[in-house]
Formats: C-alpha cells, structure tokens, sequence
C-alpha cells in the first residue's frame, strides 16, 4: 500500500520512524567515515615510524653485508602481526634479506629511487625507507602492511552504530505512538462523522470539536459547512418538487409531439432512417417494416454494417459519408441489393447549434415503377429507332435500287419501239429487259426476307447446326462441283433457335464464300465455348451464362479491314456489279438474324487473303 493510501496513524507514525532512522543512520555513518579515515593516517604514521626504527637497525648489518645480523633484525616484525613483507635492498637495488625468508621475490617490488614514500594500495599500506650509515645511504627498507586492524575497528563500530540506532529508535517508536494520537484521534473523529452523513444522508449531525488547533479549525469550517447543506437541501427541496411538475408537464408535451411527428414520419410511403456520426441506427420509419425482412427494434441502435455487411462497399456509404462532412446528397437512381429495386435518396445532414454535423437524415423514394417503365419505354424507342432505319433503307430501295432497274425497263421498252424493225436488237433490248426484271425479282424477295426476320415471331426451338450444315452442302451440291470447293467443319453444337433463319444465315455464308472467290473455294467452319476472358471482350453481349463462338473462314478475295462494319449494312457492296452479282442485303440479313437470337457477328479479313465471320450465339 502506499504512504499516502495509509491511514493517518500508521502515515505519522511512519513518518516520524523514518526522520529518526534517517538522521540516526547519517549520524553513524558520518562518525564511521571519520574513523576510516583517522586510523588510515595513524597506521601510515605507525608503518612509517616502525620503517624508520628498523632502517636504522639495519644499517650495521647493510654495512657490514652481515646477512645473519639483518635477518635477526627483520625477524623482530614478528611482534607486529600486521606486516605481512619486509625486505631489505643493498645500493644495487639487490634483495640482501627478506621477511618471511621463505617468501619468493616475487612478492617484493623493484627497489624505488624514492624513499621515505608510503601508499595505500588495495587492502595493504607499502612503503620504502631508506637506510643510512653515516647519513650516507647503504640501502633500502621495504615494509608491507595489511589494513585488518582497521577493518576489524570498523565492524565493532557499526555493530555499535546498529544497537545505538535499533535502541533509538525503539525509544522513538513508544514515543510516537504516545504522541500522535493528540493529531490522529480528532481527525479519525471528523472522518467518522462524514461516514455517518455520508451513509445516512443527515445533515443535522455535527462534529465534536477536540481543541482550538487547525484540527479544531477544520471541525468548525465542516460544521458550519453541513449547516449550510442542510439550508441549501431545503432550497433544493422545494425547487425539485416544483421542477418535477414543470418537467411532467413538459414531458408531456414533448411525448405529444413526439407522437405526432412519428405520426406523420411512420406515415410516409418513402423510407426514412436517421444515423450517427458511426453509421448507427437512430430511428427508423413504420415503411422500413413492411420493406425488410428485420423489424425496426432488431435495428435501431446498431451499426449499419452489423446488421447488413453487404452494404460495406455499396454507393450509399459513399453518400453517408458526404454527407456526414456537411453535404447535401440527392442520388437521383440508387438501386438497392437488399431489396432489388431502384430508390432516389436524400440524404441531409443534421446540425446542431454549433454548426456541427450529428447525424444524418435519409429518404428513399421507391422509383422502381418509374424506372421500369423507363426501361421498357427505351426497349420502345430503339426498336422504333430501329424500324425507322429499316423504313428509311426501304426507302432507299425504293428510291434508289428498285427505280434503277425500272428506268433500264422503261429506256429498254422505248428503244424496242424505235427498232421494231431490228431484229437482232429487239431481242438484245428483251434480254437486257429481263435481266433489269431478274435484278428486281431479287432485290424484292431480299427486302421480303429482311423485313420477315425483323417481325418474326416463329418459336425457339433445339437446333442441330450439324444437320443444317448438311443440307446445305445439299442445296450448293451443283455450284461447289462447279467451282471445285469443299467444306471442313468440326462437330457443331445444338443451340436454342429459328431453324429457318439459322439455315438462312449459314446459306449466305456459304454463299458469299463460293461467289467471292476466284480460286478453288475452300471453307472451314469450327465452333467452341466461349471462355470467360473472351467474354469480356464482348460488352455487347446480354448476359447469358454461355456462349458458342461459330467460325466460318474461307480463301476468298478479301476485303480492307476498315470496311468490316460497312459491309452488315443493307445495299452496301464492297466490289464491282460487274464482276461479282449481288443485292448487298446478304450480310444484313446474317446480323439481323444473329441479333434475333441475341447474339453478335462480326468480320475480319485482308485483301487477297480470304474473310472469317465470327458468329457469338447463347450456348443451348
């Protein structure tokens, strides 16, 4: 626990403990300090003083190199039980003796120049004095001393130093614990008196005041305190009787009007929902009910995602999201993955007085109906689009085509009746008259043609394009012998289709292939499934889960790349009337009847190096 969660007893108690240990504890160890040093300088005078004795002792013996008079000098260090080395050294700086003599050399440092030089050094006190005869050096003491006498000394005084400190303090605890209660008690007194107001709410009871001290200051300061609670109480009193018919009435008007406006929110055939600045739900109208598959009280109070995660990435947080920064949001065509339909949304930002965004209000105004007839009123417009550019090639046909024809008949007729008398050239006129009524017989039964596969309204049915492919080859029997042609074709698949316009599309083709050609024809047809990675090639295509992609190549004589959409238009040949025949509506009729089957077509090719019509039809 810490000192200042203690209670007051034990927080005196302890404080006063701890300035005594304190200054106890400094006290003893200042005076220990100053032992240390003290004996650390009379053991350097006492070494010093006992070198200077054994110096002068040894001198003779130095002198003489009496080897034997010197060892019975050092062996008097024997009296002091702290040398622990001695030596002596001639003027060469030579061991002469040594104490103890079986000590090795080692232990002895190299005589030094100095003399009369002591040191600590570790745990010992070494030191060299220098012997003299005559006042004329003979040589040199060494001397060693351990300091175990001074720490011995030590350790007696802080063993004293402990008891001299336990006993104090001991005396300073009885004396504390006698004293203190002179602070403590009239403060445990007040504390108990605040527990009781505390517990029992009763401002009537009053402390006893214990002296005229900053305690008893304190007593009278909280009495007169709870007098003026207990005045204050009674305001409040009164006042919180008097606010609580005040706010039962305006609760009552606020109910009321929160009534109404849920009346006419629960009303609103729009969806209506209010969120928090965390996307929460705040409140939701009665339509939301008949909308989800949740009911409102499974809702309110959540997080958006929590209860639909499919919403994380959807447009609307987007607009959440904007509109949380202060903008206003209308989303004119929102449509909803939840509920599958289309929805034009508003979303508003809710301030308060500060001009800071709270929330969000929403309105979703179902536009399901109103885009679906959109849809179907465009469906409307590009099929009447559509049938106005086939009224308008019609009328080309009739303007253009059909009337060329005529005019030759017309010139032709007249020219007959200017060379009644010419044989040979009524029959070429007649000849060219029925090449000009050939020419119109065929441009009449190609507009028929087209204009049944822009109406038709024949069912779908399973289609084997193996077994039209067959018959073909059947019907083109005579002009593929004539121009040595073949045709190689894989397994082709069964498809859902027209027979008929299906037979009509390969035979155009076909067709193409064979009159376009000045060499042996040769014609290759292959069909397969349509991966997902071509797919996405083809934005035009409606979604069907799969596709067949058909493809018819030939070696015919080709065509400029940049004319591969020009050629599906109605009456648009690409090569002489002279040389190659033709009503220019084939190709047409081949898109108009891929496009009847929701497919698509379309051509690649050089000149000179053959065509290929790639056909994308829905897979069965």
């Amino acid at each position: 626990m810490k000192l200042k969660d203690t209670p007051i007893q034990r927080k005196l108690l302890s404080v006063i403990m701890l300035t005594c240990a304190v200054v106890l504890s400094l006290m003893c160890a200042a005076y220990i300090i100053f032992e240390y040093y003290s004996f650390r300088q009379t053991l350097k005078t006492h070494v010093s003083t006992l070198g200077i004795v054994i110096a002068s002792n040894s001198s003779g013996a130095l002198a003489f190199q009496s080897t034997s008079d010197a060892n019975e000098i050092l062996t008097a260090l024997q009296a002091e039980k702290h040398i622990v080395a001695a030596c002596l050294y001639d003027n060469d700086g030579n061991i002469f003796v040594k104490y103890p003599a079986d000590a090795p050399s080692t232990l002895f440092p190299p005589a030094s120049g100095k003399h009369d030089v002591y040191w600590f050094d570790g745990n010992y006190l070494q030191g060299f004095q220098p012997v003299l005869q005559k006042n004329q050096p003979v040589g040199t003491l060494y001397i060693k001393s351990d300091l175990e006498a001074m720490y011995a000394q030590l350790r007696h005084y802080a063993l004293l130093a402990l008891l001299f400190i336990a006993g104090s303090l001991f005396v300073a605890y009885l004396l504390s614990k006698l004293l203190q209660k002179s602070i403590s008690e009239p403060i445990l007194a007040l504390k108990q008196t605040t527990k009781i107001i505390s517990e029992q709410h009763d401002y009537s009871v009053r402390a006893v005041k214990s002296g005229e001290d900053e305690v008893g200051a304190l007593t009278d300061a909280f009495n007169q305190m709870l007098t003026q609670i207990q005045n204050q109480n009674k305001e409040i009193t009164a006042f919180n009787q008097n606010l609580e018919q005040k706010v039962s009435e305006r609760t009552q008007a606020l109910q009321q009007q929160k009534e109404f406006v849920e009346t006419i929110i629960n009303s609103s055939v729009d969806l209506i929902a209010v969120f928090d600045k965390e996307l929460n739900y705040i409140m939701l109208n009665k339509h939301a009910d008949d909308l989800y598959s949740k009911k409102r009280e499974n809702i309110i109070g959540k997080n958006i995602f929590e209860v639909y995660p499919e919403t994380k990435n959807s447009g609307m947080i987007d607009d959440l999201k904007r509109a949380l920064n202060g903008e206003a949001v209308r989303n004119t065509k929102y449509k909803s993955g939840l509920l599958n339909r289309f929805f034009e949304n508003y979303y508003i930002p809710l301030k308060d007085k500060d001009d800071k965004v709270y929330g969000v209000l929403t309105i979703g105004h179902d536009i399901t109906e109103i885009v679906d007839a959109n849809e179907k009123l465009e469906i409307v417009n590009a099929e009447l689009l559509k049938s106005n550019r086939d009224l308008e090639q019609f009328a080309y046909i009739a303007s253009h085509d059909l009337q060329e024809p005529l005019r030759k008949i017309q010139t032709f007729t007249q020219l007959m009746g200017k060379s009644l008398d010419q044989e040979e050239r009524l029959i070429e006129y007649q000849e060219k008259i029925k090449q000009s009524a050939a020419r119109m017989q065929d441009l009449i039964r190609e507009v028929l043609n087209f204009s049944r596969i822009s109406n038709s309204e024949e069912a779908y049915v399973d289609t084997d394009l193996n077994v039209i492919l067959e018959n073909l080859k059947i019907d083109f029997e005579l002009p593929m012998h004539e121009k040595d042609a073949t045709i190689t074709y894989a397994p082709l698949p069964t498809i859902k289709g027209i027979p008929l316009q299906l037979t009509q599309l390969f035979s155009n083709l076909i067709s193409n292939s064979l009159k376009y050609n000045d060499k042996k024809p040769v014609i290759t047809i292959s069909a397969n499934q349509l991966t997902a990675e071509e797919k996405k090639r083809y934005p035009k295509l409606n979604g069907a889960p799969s596709y067949i992609k058909i493809q018819f190549t030939d070696n015919g004589i080709g065509f400029e790349e940049q004319f591969s959409e020009q050629i599906f238009k109605n009456f648009q040949r690409l090569h002489g009337k002279l040389h190659y025949t033709g009503t220019g509506i084939g190709l047409a009729l081949c898109r108009k009847i891929v496009e009847n089957h929701h497919g698509i077509i379309s051509a690649h090719s050089e000149p000179d190096k053959g065509a290929t019509f790639n056909i994308i039809l829905p897979a069965k």
